[in-house]
Formats: structure tokens, C-alpha cells, sequence
């Protein structure tokens, strides 16, 4: 099933219309397809499961508050990325919790671990951290870019930035990751 069409054909175009008309379960159809999205960049841009379970939530209720203001003039899903990644960076801002390293979420029981399993959780668990420690617009960058795979285009439209400004930001955090993993090469 792609984002921009599900299992029963309809695109999410179609169905913003129908839930600008108010049709509940074309918004619940689009809550479907991409509240996973909501959450992930949420929990990359944030670190901590909690906050992220609560931010894509509220991204979720105001795009659904947003929606009779929304034109179209991006994707719904865009437009979403937007709205997650300015709440995330709201949070941030306001918390000044962002030391969590929840990011990717360890699946192996501790007594099944190997040691390359253990070294490679080490890797991970360094790469989240110094991810989570760069500032909120570097941190954005690399999560929409690196992990998200989004064309500097689509970051820079989520962001209200430019093209540049986003290479610029990219260029700045992989030099801050390179300095804080110099030890993992």
C-alpha cells in the first residue's frame, strides 16, 4: 500500500477533499496510512517514545484542525512531515529533554546478544546520540534526509527553507557527527 494510494484506490488527494466535506473516515483512512510516518519522525527528531507518541498525536489532531486551510499545494504527506517536525522542534525547545537514546529501539533479549550484536548496538546507540545532540534545525535535516530518504527539495519545502539553506544545514551536521563519532571509524 503507497501513501498515495491505499488498498481500497483512493489517493490521498481524493481523500483530504472528502474529509475537507467532512467525511470522518476519509481523515481516518489518511490517520491510517500515515500516522507511522507522524510517529517515526517524530521519535528521530525527538529521541524519547513518549514525546514522540505524543507529538505525532498532536500533529494528527491539528492537520485535522488545519485541514479546511489545507490547498494542496503539496502533498498531504509534506504537509504533514511539516507539521511533525515543527511540533517536535516546539518540544524540544520547550522541554530541553532531548538526551534519550530511544531512538531505534533494541529487539535482541540481552542474554541472546553476540558480541557483534553488542558492538552494533554500541554503533547504533553512539550514531543516536550524536544525532540527538546536534541543534534542532541540523537534527531535522538529517532525520527528513538521511533516515526519511527525502530529496533536498521536499526538506527544504518542509522546512519553509531553500534548497542551499538545507545543504548548508546537512553539510554542518555531518561535520558535527563526524567530530562526535571520530572514535567509531
Amino acid at each position: 500500500m503507497s501513501q498515495d494510494g491505499g488498498a481500497d484506490g483512493f489517493d490521498d488527494g481524493y481523500l483530504v477533499r472528502r474529509a475537507q466535506e467532512g467525511y470522518l473516515d476519509a481523515y481516518a483512512e489518511l490517520v491510517n496510512r500515515h500516522s507511522l510516518l507522524a510517529y517515526r519522525v517524530a521519535l528521530r527528531i525527538l529521541g524519547h517514545q513518549q514525546d514522540a507518541e505524543d507529538v505525532a498525536q498532536d500533529a494528527l489532531v491539528t492537520a485535522w484542525q488545519q485541514l479546511p486551510q489545507f490547498r494542496g499545494e503539496s502533498s498531504f504527506s509534506t504537509w504533514l512531515y511539516r507539521i511533525v517536525t515543527r511540533r517536535a522542534v516546539n518540544r524540544i525547545n520547550r522541554d530541553r529533554r532531548h538526551n534519550s537514546t530511544d531512538v531505534l529501539t533494541e529487539v535482541a533479549d540481552d542474554s541472546s546478544r553476540t558480541e557483534i550484536a553488542f558492538e552494533r548496538n554500541e554503533t547504533v546507540d553512539a550514531v543516536t546520540r550524536a544525532i540527538q545532540a546536534l541543534p534542532p534545525t541540523q537534527r531535522v535535516v538529517v532525520v527528513l534526509h538521511h533516515l526519511e530518504g527525502l530529496s533536498y527539495a521536499d526538506v527544504a519545502a518542509i522546512t519553509a527553507s531553500s534548497v542551499p539553506a538545507v545543504r548548508t544545514q546537512l553539510y554542518r551536521a555531518r561535520r558535527a557527527l563526524g567530530s562526535a563519532l571520530a572514535d567509531w571509524r
